[in-house]
């Protein structure tokens, strides 16, 4: 067994969701410095890229000036390179370019059937999936999607990722409450409609469907107890879905992390391992590998606490077969509808924290547009839209939304090709908006220091993908990534796009490094031009 402590917890390819951890520290320094001739960027680059660590990698670079379309500098530009989660600046593109930023998901609940005197419908309750990822889970009171800098989506990778304080069954809350407004008292049954487009399981962490609630996991959250004592955990959303099973001990304060959670039998979440005394709480996930029966389940739990009885059991798979014709929902009774944020909040949340099951959807709600329904029409329609927008995808190979595929490549220019063709769309302030922020937010929210000059001013979509080499027991950085726009010291805006592959590394600092050094020469781009 190798020693290499992380890699021994995580899958081959699993620390593409260490996007969050390795957090850019761009442009750190407390003053700025004067701005000196593009040939001393030029040395500065140079010192950073000639580091012993980047003997063996390569690197690629292209700075743009996007209201000229001039560019400013340019380093392998045309090469393609594993670019980790700036994928997702292409998927997000897609799915603006497509449904347009103010697109508002519509969720209806139909009753299938005739409803008695006492409000009884003989018949079923059919929640119509619309692709909605948040499904009202995250949703504030002012309209907004709700977002953590770490996401729970990240929990099992990473210690520190936090919970929304949103309430992820509050949608199906409100489509039960609406239900109960409507006089109905009972149903037989409940089914999940998620015939918009095909249940995709592309052997990630999770499947792609048109329904989804709390991003299709459990959250677990363990609070250590006395060493030697089980801790406790706390299960987030509550349902008769899942059973928990703890079989976690509570060890010595400074101990390792050491947990796993895994679904056997079905519907029996086993939670095992250590946490350390004074670890304080600790979130981890289950990823749902059924959405619809999940939903069911959730859904019908939900109607209980209207007090409407469901005649058929709570859980159990999805009824399917019950599902009526698409064309029978036109003289059906709507009796709810969930309205969700507009689109662009949801591309903020995917952008900000990586969201990985968001970005994927993306690529299935631009197929569903074009009235197809598989994972991979959606891909050739991205292609489609994004060539529209005058983008040459000779320079990119894309297989997925998120940027877990193993044939995602982007060439630079590509890259800022597309970041500078996007800042001249109507929308181009919200995609903007949607990038992390360097100091401010998502994964460059503590990347930089309070009074660092180019603090607020940089936005920028990082990536990072690893493996584990055991032929010299480290780790690969097969790409570290970083790409977007700067408002620099001189007053312009411009597009960058930073991709290093290749780079060996040996521990968390390491790692750390090779993410200050993509972040220092964003610095530099800030002070130089």
């Amino acid at each position: 067994m190798p020693s290499y402590p992380f890699v021994r917890s995580f899958p081959v390819l699993i620390m593409i969701f260490l996007l969050a951890a390795l957090m850019i520290a761009a442009g750190c320094t407390s003053s700025p410095v004067p701005a000196p001739e593009s040939s001393s960027f030029e040395s500065n680059l140079s010192t950073i890229t000639s580091a012993p660590r980047y003997t063996h990698a390569s690197w690629g670079i292209i700075i743009v000036d996007p209201a000229t379309g001039t560019t400013l500098y340019e380093s392998n530009a045309d090469q393609m390179y594993v670019p980790g989660s700036t994928t997702k600046l292409f998927s997000s593109a897609g799915v603006l370019e497509t449904l347009g930023p103010d697109y508002r998901f519509r969720t209806p609940v139909y009753a299938m059937g005739s409803v008695d005197g006492s409000g009884k419908l003989n018949g079923n309750l059919v929640l119509v999936a619309s692709g909605d990822p948040n499904m009202g889970g995250r949703t504030l009171p002012d309209g907004t999607i709700a977002y953590t800098n770490m996401d729970h989506g990240d929990a099992n990778a990473l210690q520190g990722a936090l919970l929304t304080q949103t309430n992820p069954v509050a949608g199906l809350d409100d489509l039960a409450s609406q239900v109960n407004a409507a006089g109905i008292t009972e149903v037989s049954d409940v089914a999940i409609d998620d015939r918009l487009f095909e249940t995709t399981d592309l052997g990630k962490t999770f499947v792609i469907s048109p329904i989804s609630i709390n991003d299709d996991q459990i959250d677990i959250t363990l609070s250590p107890a006395a060493p030697g004592s089980a801790p406790s955990l706390e299960m987030r959303p509550q349902t008769a879905a899942y059973r928990l099973v703890n079989k976690v001990t509570t060890g010595p304060a400074g101990n390792p992390l050491e947990i796993s959670v895994t679904e056997v039998p079905k519907g029996t979440i086993i939670v095992q391992g250590t946490i350390a005394a004074d670890a304080g709480p600790v979130n981890q996930t289950c990823p749902i590998k059924t959405p619809a029966a999940f939903a069911r389940t959730l859904f019908i739990e939900a109607l209980s606490r209207q007090g409407i009885r469901v005649v058929a059991a709570a859980t159990g798979d999805n009824p399917s077969a019950k599902l009526p014709a698409p064309a029978a929902y036109t003289g059906a009774r709507k009796v709810a509808e969930l309205t969700s944020p507009p689109l662009s909040e949801d591309v903020k949340l995917t952008l900000k924290v990586s969201q990985n099951l968001h970005a994927d959807t993306y690529i299935s709600l631009i197929a569903a547009a074009s009235n197809k329904t598989g994972f991979y029409d959606g891909m050739q329609e991205e292609g489609k839209i994004l060539k529209s927008l005058g983008l040459d995808t000779r320079g990119v190979s894309l297989g997925d939304g998120e940027g877990g595929a193993i044939e995602d490549r982007i060439s630079p220019r590509s890259a800022a090709e597309l970041l500078t063709l996007m800042a001249k769309r109507p929308y181009a302030e919200k995609y903007v908006n949607a990038l992390p922020i360097l100091g401010v937010d998502g994964s460059l929210a503590t990347s930089c220091s309070s009074d660092s000059p180019a603090r607020g001013n940089v936005y920028a979509k990082t990536g990072t993908t690893g493996t584990y080499d055991p032929l010299n027991n480290r780790g690969i950085l097969l790409a570290k990534s970083l790409a977007g726009y700067v408002d620099t010291s001189h007053g312009k805006r411009l597009v960058f796009a930073i991709y290093v592959n290749n780079v060996p590394f040996e521990n968390v600092d390491d790692m750390m490094a090779a993410g200050n050094d993509l972040g220092s020469i964003a610095g530099a781009i800030y002070t130089y031009y």
